[in-house]
């Protein structure tokens, strides 16, 4: 099962190496990763998630809490986050550089809440922000309708970011 984990620490050099060196050593991959500082400078937030069951989350989050660094492990609960990543695409046109997206692209967006960012005679750029559901079905949706007169070229996405819902 797929578990995002919130851990904050200490904005000190290096906390990220040995976070994730942790995870390495106990046979974990990282789905996942987002790092920024909080609202207090001398401390980030790791988002991370990754796929295990209950009790190797448990020994995860017992092993991260021993860090010097870390001052908190939350495994968060789905029903009570939100959770979200960005991301963006660029599609090329494959009709002798004669930009013709089509309508479906214009209506895909709309349908899905994105953006266009930059739009050329040979190209388009897209931003989506939303959970990982949701932007897997758009790019599936895009691949589906990428004979219409574009490919897609290049794909960038952000690791997820996530917070418990309430106080």
């Amino acid at each position: 099962m797929k578990q995002i984990i919130s851990i904050v620490v200490k904005n000190n050099p290096g906390v990220l190496a040995r976070v994730s060196a942790l995870f390495e050593r106990r046979g974990f991959n990282i789905d996942s990763l987002s790092v920024a500082t909080t609202d207090n400078p001398q401390i980030s937030r790791i988002t991370v998630t990754v796929s295990a069951d209950v009790v190797e989350i448990e020994q995860l989050i017992k092993q991260t809490l021993k860090l010097e660094e870390t001052i908190s492990v939350t495994p968060l609960k789905e029903d009570n986050t939100v959770a979200r990543e960005l991301f963006l695409v660029k599609l090329i046109a494959t009709n002798n550089g004669n930009v013709w997206f089509g309508n479906r692209i214009y209506s895909l967006c709309d349908e899905f809440g994105a953006d266009i960012l930059d739009v050329t005679k040979e190209s388009m750029i897209i931003e989506l922000t939303g959970n990982s559901s949701k932007i897997d079905e758009f790019v599936k949706e895009l691949k589906e309708n990428a004979q219409t007169g574009y490919r897609v070229s290049k794909v960038c996405r952000t690791g997820v970011t996530a917070m418990e819902k309430g106080i």
